[in-house]
């Protein structure tokens, strides 16, 4: 899983640049007659592909409409060609070479495990390959168009024929294999292979519910239902989904953290940076064809309400007090979510299922008043933990950052209490200075980054201000610092930080700064890798003449960071001063894991001035870990189940036969066991721990259960965070 699937690289600093795209090729898009163009393009070899295969089971199939691209869509691509080739850090020719790399790309995003187009397809594809930069660049999408209706079509096909087979019994006591790792599989060449690689994969579905004790009809209905669903998504994709899954193909050929957003994922993305929305504060999710409530917002619209809960099922939606309802049974979750956003002030109505009811009780409709909401479940959080040896413990204040997030517009329009990281962790710091914390330890595993002047002005809460945190570099060499806003220190008691492999961007700025100025101990295992700088600009602004034009956002990187000592986070991470155990593989994960990821650099330091005392104390901190971690039980049970969870991982063939699949199953209960009377007899949580695999997909599971586990794990301490709260309180006790 990559840095943009774990969590969102956001928009970390803004650029002057004004880029236009050239007039002409703007004027162009006007006169596109793009359907005609691409069928010449791929006729050439449009019988290499037969459609041998015929759909067999038809269910709840939506509408499959023909897709073109509109003009806003070509204007993008014009733009985002433009601003690539003249404005990206490191420019790359928008030329044959790149066309063959966005090819890649695309096919890669479309069907990354070889699981639907055949070699025909692909041969049918191939004179796009050498033509996708002459489209980039006059806004002639629709070939990428054709390419994706095809990927439609062969998905549309294959689950229909999965949903058949399962009306047939499978052999469970042939000794067969399927293969769960496709990174190096070839295309099908013909009907049958494909067949038969998912004649395997629905069996390994099957088996994995029958292992885990569903009865034979119920594993029929709920595969059947899960086909359905998953067949449906793909053919309720519009036009707008796939100009982003194209330009993306290109953003990401040219940089990892290079992104096309559409315009409603650019909506999205501001939710995610600024953790406010106008709406009811209402999380959804899919449950078969229905939008389902999965929380509800404390303190929000539909909270205060008391008329929706989790488990909630969306039927139709309407606007203000008498607008008519609009069926939303079988949509896609984000057309439902479009539906029930809207104007702060205004008020929506939603026709439930209500979770007590069951499927068949009676509708009931609510009529709730948008106000904007703050995902406070998704800011920083803090608790206090007793660490360190008895006769020497301390209270340490354990702060875990999701996010460095920050509502631009409301900081803009000038509000006094707009959401950002940093006002929140201030906030917190105070609390726990009345409450007389010995020192603070900041959890930043899985923090995937954020605002850049976010991670200054935090870094500046132990610094003071102001002072330089990281150092930026243009393409052209010209170096620059960013620095905390002025102030004085908010905390100067001892500090920790800690990280993991999804640690990236904003959260090694911050981590790297404590350590360099010896601020703080830093703690866990090597970071991600990303160093470089990023700025989101919504396309319109390019036009020359804007008229109501919705053209989507690029966040494109612009520069490259360094540490205020010189040296790049780039491919090689923040290195923590006391290194646990990694859960994750670095070859697997990270940014040296990207073919086309910078390279490591680095440039002359700053002047800046550091804590001299805390490199005399690293030792020592990591003298006293070792010894606690060699006469730790609860350390030995971590570095046991990492090592069994890195064995089970590494399997990548898995027998298909029911006997072997059982036997172990039962071995790995009996491991499961062994670790959870382990758990129990040491008193360690078990929200971490090693489950046996129940079968179901996302949005099958019991959602009581779910959220109950959730909130379990936000309350609970892993093993891992205490020894790292041990580790500050030894801190304390050296001060």
């Amino acid at each position: 899983m990559k840095l943009k699937v774990l969590a969102t690289a956001l928009a970390l600093l803004a650029t002057s640049a004004c880029v236009y795209a050239d007039s002409e090729a703007l004027n162009r898009i006007e006169r596109l007659d793009q359907s005609q163009s691409t069928h010449a393009l791929l006729a050439q070899n449009s019988d290499a592909a037969s459609d041998s295969s015929k759909a067999p089971v038809s269910l709840k199939k939506p509408e499959k409409k023909e897709l073109e691209p509109t003009v806003d869509q070509a204007k993008a691509a014009i733009i985002v060609a433009n601003i690539l080739t003249r404005f990206e850090y490191d420019k790359k020719p928008l030329d044959e070479t790149m066309s063959h790399a966005v090819f890649k790309e695309y096919l890669k995003m479309m069907d990354p495990a070889k699981m639907y187009l055949l070699k025909s397809d692909i041969d049918q594809f191939e004179p796009v390959r050498n033509n996708i930069h002459t489209m980039l660049m006059t806004g002639r999408l629709a070939p990428a168009f054709v390419m994706f209706e095809k990927y439609r079509d062969r998905v549309e096909q294959r689950f229909d024929h999965a949903i058949a087979l399962l009306d047939k019994p499978f052999d469970f006591d042939v000794e067969e294999s399927f293969d769960l790792d496709r990174k190096k599989a070839q295309w099908a060449s013909s009907e049958a292979q494909i067949d038969d690689l998912w004649r395997k994969r629905i069996k390994n579905d099957y088996l994995r519910l029958k292992l885990a004790g569903s009865k034979d009809s119920v594993i029929v209905e709920k595969l059947k239902k899960r086909y359905i669903n998953n067949r449906n998504q793909i053919m309720r994709m519009n036009g707008e989904d796939v100009a982003e899954m194209f330009l993306n193909a290109y953003g990401n050929s040219t940089d990892p953290h290079t992104s096309y957003y559409s315009p409603s994922s650019a909506k999205n993305f501001d939710v995610q940076i600024s953790l406010s929305v106008d709406g009811i504060g209402a999380v959804l999710q899919k449950r078969d064809e229905y939008g389902q409530i999965r929380e509800v917002v404390p303190g929000g619209p539909a909270a205060r309400s008391g008329k929706l809960n989790p488990g909630d099922r969306i039927v139709a939606v309407g606007q203000g007090a008498s607008g008519p309802m609009e069926d939303v049974v079988d949509w896609r979750l984000d057309d439902i979510v479009k539906l029930i956003r809207g104007k702060r002030g205004t008020t929506v109505r939603i026709e439930i299922i209500p979770a007590e009811r069951g499927m068949e009780g009676k509708h009931t409709t609510v009529s709730i008043v948008r106000q904007k909401v703050t995902m406070e479940d998704q800011a920083a959080r803090y608790r206090i933990f007793e660490a360190g040896a008895e006769g020497a413990k301390r209270k340490i204040g354990i702060i875990t950052i999701p996010s460095f997030y920050e509502d631009f517009d409301a900081k803009a329009r000038g509000e006094s209490n707009y959401k950002s990281v940093t006002r929140d962790v201030r906030t917190i710091l105070e609390k726990l200075e009345k409450e007389g914390v010995d020192g603070v330890l900041l959890d930043l595993r899985n923090n995937g980054g954020g605002s850049l002047s976010e991670a200054a002005n935090l870094s500046g809460l132990f610094l003071g201000g102001p002072n330089p945190i990281v150092q930026v570099s243009t393409a052209e060499g010209t170096v620059s610092n960013v620095r905390s806003a002025s102030g004085k220190i908010v905390w100067n008691k001892p500090v920790g930080v800690m990280v993991n492999r999804i640690s990236a961007s904003a959260s090694e700025i911050f981590a790297a700064v404590i350590q360099d100025y010896g601020r703080g101990v830093v703690i866990g295992d090597p970071t991600w890798g990303k160093g470089s700088v990023q700025t989101i600009r919504g396309l319109d602004e390019f036009l020359r003449r804007h008229e109501g034009e919705e053209l989507g956002s690029l966040k494109w990187t612009i520069q490259k960071f360094f540490r205020v000592n010189g040296s790049s986070t780039q491919e090689k991470g923040v290195v923590p001063d006391i290194v646990f155990p990694s859960a994750f593989d670095p070859t697997e994960l990270g940014e040296s894991s990207y073919e086309n990821a910078m390279p490591w650099s680095k440039i002359a330091p700053t002047k800046y001035s550091g804590y001299d005392s805390l490199a005399k104390i690293i030792g020592p901190l990591k003298t006293k870990h070792e010894q606690r971690a060699q006469n730790s039980d609860s350390w030995k049970l971590l570095l046991d189940e990492l090592a069994y969870a890195r064995k089970t991982s590494e399997k990548k063939v898995i027998s298909l036969r029911y006997a072997t699949r059982l036997e172990e199953r039962e071995k790995m209960s009996e491991e499961q066991s062994h670790f959870e009377e382990r758990r129990k007899q040491l008193g360690e949580s078990d929200v971490n721990s090693f489950r046996l695999d129940d079968g179901l997909a996302a949005g099958e599971g019991n959602l009581t259960q779910e959220l109950a586990d959730e909130k379990k794990r936000k309350e609970s301490l892993d093993i891992a965070i205490k020894e790292a709260a041990n580790i500050v309180a030894d801190l304390a006790n050296q001060k």
